[in-house]
């Protein structure tokens, strides 16, 4: 079995068509008609007859352009999964049986997509075979009158036949033709995947889906699955049933990860390490839907999709106690559970109970809280939904990751000249600050990249508690891959400075974090050194030494030896220090009265056979007490030196 999930791709760009209507309008059929392929792969779907989870099919173009579809559930009982589907759509075919004209979920679809922002679509009418000339002109003025108002007004009406294939080439070439206007998603910046589908694959272990919304992702690069916070690597990608090295924003893509299947869910976002954040809320506006009967009160308990996610939570009106139908009002969304949003996400609202679209909006700020009545938080609000350029680099800064010049310019839509003197203005205020040439943190992001640091240390020790600290590059692979390794440098250095976290060597860590030995631990750790000094030149397996039960893994406990420099690794072996340290005295003995040495000597030397002799020769090597010469050894850069051999 593959990967297999549909996308767009070639050398166009990619494209992600989706469907909306009523239930049993004829959806599913349509697809089939276009494309061979039944998008309904649930065996209720297909033994009811009705779509009840999102289905996919690949699309080719007349133009050869290749589509992803994806088919919604037309059922009022199925909106929530209509509205995962639809979160990503470059346009949509609204689908409209002729037999029945519009229906209460074509409207709330149409809602729903007017929300979300949709900009491109087609007006399907299907089932034409079933009516006569004089009833499709009535129900073409019904759908035109439906759509008045909306991104759908003046859209191409095509009348289809799944059954005959009357208009399915006219239906083809106005997709091709809307397309061919689209601008592609951006394929720079960091890599947002939020999953709408999760499924087990024989030989591939766990796959999730989705509709890459920003960036690119490739083989083996390493991402983040959110609200989690878990280290991922990308182990497989596919697009279009074909496995690939790399897929880019607009394309549906088919990934597998170091997952199992009950840590991921629809709803959930895999993206570029250390730029995202789950949260328990964000500023927005929220428009309510002129048609709603009666006001909203703030503090209403509502349903919120965003992405692929449906969270539920309580909205709270910051310059009001209501909202009447059809206003725009900004809004803190309290979420009950985490939730990744980002600055200019459309979001859709739904009532709690009976579950109906009523509103939606955009996200401005996902970091900050403006509460109710905050005049200046609301007015910071205001300039940045206008687009401020000020506020929005303000907004970008104060987000836990560094910038660079470049992804600062395209995220905060500013010149390069406007932005240089912006930033200068904002780092004589205090604001903001180069961690190296070109890359810029603003103070409140940089807190909180550092908070984020610190929690990932946290954990990092919490999982290996004998440790001495965490890798520099691992630390800054998880942290922000994108941050050059300098910058990171100059950062940590910074942050050390102020006495925030220590640095030893390539290790990071918190202030004053020391490794914890439990008594177990401790206990494991003194006999694994003593049994290495009690037979320093023919040391046991290491594998051998019995442990105390509840001890760490025997690798942890080696790891905290070798860091404290208790113990070295030879070839295959370890070694007590002190008896590497005799070993290199005797060596330098050896040197002063021959000015060569055979292994055999060295065997002698230490009293020990040639299965020991061989590594510490080599390890000798290393420290440049010894240097190869044939088969034997002279002295080495170090041999001179008394005491303990540099490294």
């Amino acid at each position: 079995m593959s990967l297999h999930e549909p996308s767009g791709g070639g050398a166009l760009p990619p494209l992600i068509i989706g469907t909306a209507g009523h239930v049993d309008h004829g959806k599913s059929t349509l697809i089939r008609a276009l494309t061979g392929t039944d998008p309904d792969r649930l065996p209720e779907e297909k033994r009811r007859g009705l779509t009840i989870d999102l289905g996919f099919a690949r699309l080719v173009l007349p133009s050869g352009r290749e589509a992803g579809i994806v088919d919604v559930p037309g059922h009022e009982r199925f909106v929530k999964n209509m509205v995962a589907g639809a979160s990503g759509m470059d346009l949509v075919l609204l689908v409209i049986a002729a037999d029945e004209g519009v229906m209460p979920q074509t409207e709330e679809h149409l809602d729903i997509l007017q929300l979300l922002g949709v900009q491109r679509g087609v007006l399907v009418l299907t089932k034409v075979d079933l009516v006569e000339a004089d009833w499709l002109e009535l129900v073409d003025e019904e759908v035109r009158e439906a759509v008045r108002g909306t991104f759908l007004e003046g859209a191409p009406l095509v009348h289809v036949s799944s059954v005959t294939g009357e208009g399915l080439g006219e239906l083809l070439a106005t997709v091709d033709r809307l397309a061919a206007a689209m601008r592609p998603r951006p394929a720079e910046g960091p890599a947002r995947l939020p999953v709408d589908r999760v499924f087990t694959v024989a030989g591939f272990g766990t796959v999730v889906t989705g509709t890459l919304l920003s960036g690119s992702i490739r083989l083996e690069e390493r991402l983040e699955l959110l609200p989690a916070g878990r280290p991922l690597r990308v182990r497989g990608l596919q697009v279009h049933n074909r496995p690939v090295e790399r897929v880019v924003a607009g394309q549906r893509v088919a990934l597998n990860a170091n997952l199992e299947r009950d840590q991921v869910e629809r709803g959930d976002v895999l993206a570029t390490p250390g730029i995202f954040q789950a949260g328990r809320g964000f500023s927005g506006y929220l428009e309510l839907l002129p048609r709603l009967e009666r006001p909203l009160a703030s503090g209403t308990r509502v349903r919120l999709h965003a992405g692929t996610r449906e969270c539920l939570g309580r909205l709270l009106l910051l310059d009001r106690d209501e909202l009447a139908p059809g206003e725009r009002a900004p809004v803190y969304f309290r979420a009950e559970e985490p939730l990744v949003v980002a600055r200019g996400d459309r979001f859709v609202v739904r009532s709690y109970s009976p579950a109906r679209a009523i509103g939606g909006g955009d996200v401005v700020d996902p970091v900050r809280r403006v509460r109710r009545g905050d005049r200046v938080g609301i007015a910071r609000l205001e300039r940045l939904a206008a687009g401020d350029r000020r506020e929005a680099v303000r907004a970008c800064l104060e987000e836990p990751r560094p910038w660079s010049l470049e992804s600062l310019t395209r995220a905060a839509e500013v010149a390069p000249a406007e932005l240089a003197a912006l930033l200068a203005e904002m780092e004589a205020a205090g604001e903001a600050a180069q961690a190296a040439e070109g890359v810029w943190l603003g103070r409140a992001g940089e807190e909180a990249l550092l908070g984020r640091l610190l929690a990932l240390l946290e954990r990092h020790l919490g999982e290996y508690p004998l440790r001495r600290g965490m890798s520099r590059e691992e630390a800054r692979r998880l942290l922000a891959p994108d941050l050059p390794p300098r910058a990171f440098a100059q950062l940590l250095e910074r942050w050390a400075a102020a006495g925030r976290l220590e640095t030893e060597e390539e290790r990071v860590r918190p202030a004053g974090w020391e490794p914890r030995l439990e008594p177990a631990a401790a206990a494991a750790v003194a006999r694994v050194e003593e049994a290495l000094r009690e037979r320093p030149f023919d040391p046991p397996e290491v594998h051998e030494i019995e442990l105390p039960r509840g001890a760490p893994p025997l690798a942890e406990i080696l790891r905290h030896l070798q860091e404290a420099g208790r113990i070295e690794h030879a070839g295959p072996l370890w070694f007590h220090r002190s008896a590497v340290e005799e070993a290199a005295r005797r060596v330098r003995a050896h040197f002063l009265e021959q000015p060569r040495l055979t292994l055999a000597q060295l065997r002698d030397l230490l009293g020990t056979s040639r299965k020991y002799a061989v590594p510490l020769a080599e390890r000798l090597d290393e420290l440049g007490v010894t240097r190869r010469a044939g088969e034997d050894r002279v002295p080495g850069p170090a041999a001179g030196t008394p005491g303990r051999p540099s490294e």
